[in-house]
């Protein structure tokens, strides 16, 4: 179900430039646009050297909320494609007074554009579209072509966590990682009977845990043989 276009959207937008660094424009080739970079200063952004962790398809931003407060020492990035749903985002840190947290309003696969090389700490892959049929393979977010820009902008030792409620997915994620140069050395079939310290549930974490339905997480990791 498709969210309602936000009353006065493009000017709550413009004006949240103290929360939405960077934008994607129009663009018809990706490649192309990516090749000028417009990195981000996180030193200056964020007044400080605290590690960058970025949570690719925020959504909402109730993750982000929790895991800024919950971590104040780390600063996030927050990354959302659609404008009506990153705005939300935006009002939420924006109404909490959380400094630690901003956004970018771009596609995954034009991050690179913003975000230098070797910069990220950790990257949160949470719920991310299984996109279960064969045809969308390659817009998954563990696809090959995106592992690679992750390798790009991770740390060395940099770590990559997913959740998941498709056990197909998570199976082709933990495959994927494995054979594109990552480390997996946590796989959890069931976050609820296993729990792991620091978890925060996400809204759809929440919905599908109410559902029955079991919740998948792996870590994956950027070791410096692999990079």
């Amino acid at each position: 179900m498709r969210m309602r276009r936000k009353s006065n959207l493009d000017e709550r937008i413009n004006s949240s430039s103290d929360f939405l660094i960077a934008c994607e424009h129009e663009f018809t080739n990706s490649l192309e646009y990516i090749k000028e970079k417009d990195y981000i200063d996180f030193k200056k952004l964020f007044a400080n050297d605290n590690p960058i962790e970025i949570d690719l398809g925020c959504g909402l931003g109730a993750f982000l909320v929790k895991k800024a407060k919950q971590c104040p020492n780390i600063n996030f990035i927050g990354v959302e494609k659609f404008s009506n749903i990153i705005i939300s985002a935006i009002d939420k840190i924006r109404a909490e007074n959380i400094k630690n947290v901003k956004f970018i309003n771009c596609r995954v696969e034009c991050i690179e554009k913003f975000i230098p090389n070797n910069s990220i700490s950790k990257i949160y892959l949470n719920f991310s579209n299984p996109l279960n049929n064969v045809s969308d393979e390659k817009k998954r977010l563990t696809y090959k072509r995106f592992l690679e820009i992750y390798k790009k902008i991770l740390k060395e030792n940099g770590v990559i966590i997913q959740k998941t409620d498709n056990r197909e997915f998570f199976e082709y994620s933990i495959e994927s990682f494995k054979q594109n140069g990552f480390l997996v050395n946590e796989i959890n079939y069931d976050l609820v009977s296993n729990p792991v310290k620091d978890n925060i549930e996400t809204e759809h974490e929440k919905k599908y845990i109410l559902d029955g339905r079991k919740i998948h997480r792996l870590k994956a990791v950027l070791t410096p043989f692999n990079i």
